[in-house]
């Protein structure tokens, strides 16, 4: 079996990610940021670091919600309206969805050599320290790339660490034919058709129900409970309202952050986007945190999805008895920290030894979206 470090492009050069992105915005008397959320506002930020704020016309971006409005003071406007913008305009991508929106932004007659691709969220511009941090925990890395069940996994795996390094596009393109629809984010069919569940799902990180909606798209018959948990008072208001029109049955929400304790935590809604990215930080507004082995203790639990935004061990911590007692489906994003790559498949091994295979799954063109799929033989079907 090859080993994850002599595949990996130990780059020696720093800085190339910056340095290309000014030599290219240089050529240009207009920009326009697509994508007004974390992207977005870090890559103005740089601008502005560089003396190139005055020539930002706006931001764009596909959330009807934002445009027409101003993001970090800069008007948001319309996809429809960037050929407005005139000749030597430079489109920045700072989306992870930047294949869909190449896609979209041609076929609305921008040239591609006018799009650029630049997504400065969830990584180090500094190539030397994410090379320093994948380096000392090579054998972490090494450990769960030989436990990934498939092929695919592996590849996906070994791409995201190469980009992380070397902020090369070109290893987002290797993995392009293998990264999956949004829809069915949590829910990869060819994985999932090979086990038994049927009650219990815990929805941690619910929002405003996405999860929900194509949840029941993909199990329609679905007669079990669904737990939705969700911190941000507002949101759970909005999620309460939407769960009402849908006229779902057997939902419940609680309003908590998904912890390994019960303890008052403070929760950031504002910073990172438009509450999207909303996450337990050292300010914002106080939430209840719990274990979700107390909120659940007398519940059946088969599936466990979790976006929570850098809160995943934690959570994971806090389900350690439902782990070993239910052996529940575990879906958990494994990328809003540079650790969480080897942490989160590593602690879910160390709970309960021998029970769950590994797989990885990308859903954006990017460091956003992976989705680790921890599957327990228990639940196999005709096992």
């Amino acid at each position: 079996m090859e080993k994850l470090r002599d595949i990996i492009e130990w780059n020696e050069e720093d800085g190339l990610y910056e340095k290309n992105l000014i030599e290219k915005v240089s050529q240009y008397e207009r920009i326009v940021i697509f994508g007004a959320g974390i992207g977005g506002h870090k890559t103005l930020e740089l601008l502005k670091k560089y003396g190139f704020e005055n020539i930002v016309a706006a931001f764009s971006d596909n959330n009807e919600r934002k445009i027409g409005t101003l993001y970090m003071s800069v008007p948001v406007i319309s996809p429809n309206d960037l050929r407005k913008q005139g000749e030597k305009t430079l489109i920045l991508v700072s989306s992870t969805a930047y294949d869909i929106i190449v896609k979209q932004l041609t076929e609305l007659g921008v040239d591609k050599h006018d799009i650029y691709y630049f997504q400065p969220a969830g990584i180090s511009l500094n190539s030397q320290e994410d090379k320093a941090f994948i380096k000392q925990h090579i054998d972490e890395f090494e450990k769960v790339y030989e436990i990934l069940a498939d092929e695919k996994s592996k590849k996906i795996f070994k791409c995201l660490l190469n980009y992380r390094i070397s902020k090369n596009i070109a290893w987002l393109e290797e993995m392009k034919s293998d990264i999956d629809n949004e829809d069915g984010q949590y829910f990869d069919k060819d994985i999932l058709k090979k086990y038994d569940f049927r009650d219990g799902f815990v929805d941690g990180g619910a929002y405003l129900g996405d999860t929900v909606e194509h949840f029941y798209t993909y199990f329609p018959n679905w007669k079990g409970k669904y737990f939705c948990i969700e911190a941000g008072k507002d949101i759970c208001e909005h999620l309460e309202k939407k769960l009402k029109k849908m006229q779902i049955k057997n939902v419940t929400v609680y309003q908590y952050a998904m912890w390994s304790s019960k303890q008052n935590l403070c929760f950031d809604t504002s910073t990172y986007g438009d509450g999207a990215g909303s996450r337990v930080s050292d300010s914002g507004e106080e939430v209840r945190g719990i274990a979700l082995d107390e909120l659940l203790e007398n519940e059946t639990v088969d599936f466990i999805k979790m976006d929570i935004e850098g809160a995943e061990r934690e959570a994971l911590l806090g389900a350690e008895k439902i782990i070993n007692k239910h052996r529940p489906i575990l879906t958990v994003c494994v990328y809003h920290k540079p650790e969480d790559f080897f942490d989160i498949p590593l602690l879910i091994q160390s709970i309960v030894e021998n029970e769950y295979e590994f797989y990885i799954r990308q859903y954006r063109y990017g460091q956003s979206e992976t989705v680790l799929y921890a599957m327990p033989k228990s639940r196999l079907i005709g096992r």
